[in-house]
Parts: structure tokens; C-alpha cells; sequence
């Protein structure tokens, strides 16, 4: 199955986290897997990892417009990364996640505070409406990017074909 993961703790499973899952993907794995299973593999993992970036240059432009104080830090902390683990088996992933970690870059481990609100301040999200946008627009976004890396695949091999 081909997922993408938003999730907000590093990887770690948690209550925090949301998977945003495009169904009915496997038939057309299966297909590019039969014809060119090197192909299939390259062009499943750069649109996964595609998409994680467009999703975090969201999560990243709703925390610029939605949080008061700009420190630069809960920008900078949102990051998108490939999952390894479940490529053989065909599952590939990628999550949008915010360092907690200093050596990961710059942190920003106050984010769930501006999230979900404390005692004496307001809840401010800007993750969650990204995520409630992007499980309404993951199909189509999927289907417009799995044609360009197709394209781009298809003209990769036809330049080396001319060699």
C-alpha cells in the first residue's frame, strides 16, 4: 500500500499522528512491479517523497501565516523525510515531522503548544487544517504527480535507449 504519513512525533507511533492513505494503488504497483520492477520502485518513491514536500511547504506556509511570534524556528523544524524499512515489500512512505531532536537541526519542541492550546493560551492549528485539505485533494494531486514522474521516467529511459 502506498501511504503518506503525517507524523507529528518523529516517527513514533502516537495519538498525534495521521495517515492520509490514496487506496486502490496496489493494482497499478503490481502492474509497473510485472513490467519494470527497478522503474516501479524509483517512480513510487520519488512521487511519495514528492508529495511530502508539498505537504510540508503547506504545514510550513500555515504555521508562517497562523503563529504570532516568528522566531524562524517552527518553520525551519517542519521537515519531510523518506521512510525506509518497507520498500521491499513495496510499501513506501514519508512523513512531515518537526525536530524535537537537537541533533536533527534546529527544534522547535514548543509546536504542540501553538497545536492544541495550554491553560492560559489558545489553541492556534496549523497542522490539522492542512491535513483535513489534503485528504480531500491526496487523490488528485497523486494521479497529476504519478503522470509527470511517469513522464519523466519514460524520457529517462528513451535518453538511454539513443546511447
Amino acid at each position: 500500500m502506498r501511504s503518506l504519513v503525517w507524523d507529528s512525533m518523529l516517527g513514533r507511533k502516537s495519538t498525534l499522528s495521521k495517515v492520509l492513505t490514496v487506496a486502490g494503488l496496489e493494482q497499478v504497483a503490481k502492474m509497473f512491479g510485472d513490467l519494470a520492477p527497478r522503474e516501479a520502485k524509483n517512480l513510487s518513491r520519488r512521487l511519495v517523497t514528492k508529495i511530502a514536500a508539498q505537504v510540508r511547504n503547506d504545514v510550513r506556509k500555515s504555521a508562517k501565516q497562523k503563529v504570532k511570534k516568528h522566531t524562524g524556528n517552527l518553520f525551519k523544524a517542519i521537515r519531510s523525510k523518506r521512510d525506509k524499512g518497507n520498500e521491499r515489500r513495496g510499501e513506501f512512505t514519508a512523513s512531515v515531522v518537526i525536530n524535537l531532536r537537537p541533533s536533527q537541526g534546529t527544534i522547535a519542541p514548543h509546536w504542540h503548544f501553538i497545536e492544541f492550546g495550554t491553560v492560559k493560551q489558545t489553541a492556534t492549528p496549523f497542522i490539522a487544517p492542512v491535513v483535513k485539505v489534503w485528504e480531500q485533494k491526496m487523490p488528485g494531486v497523486y494521479r497529476e504527480e504519478f503522470g509527470k514522474q511517469l513522464e519523466k521516467e519514460l524520457a529517462k529511459k528513451a535518453k538511454r535507449a539513443l546511447r
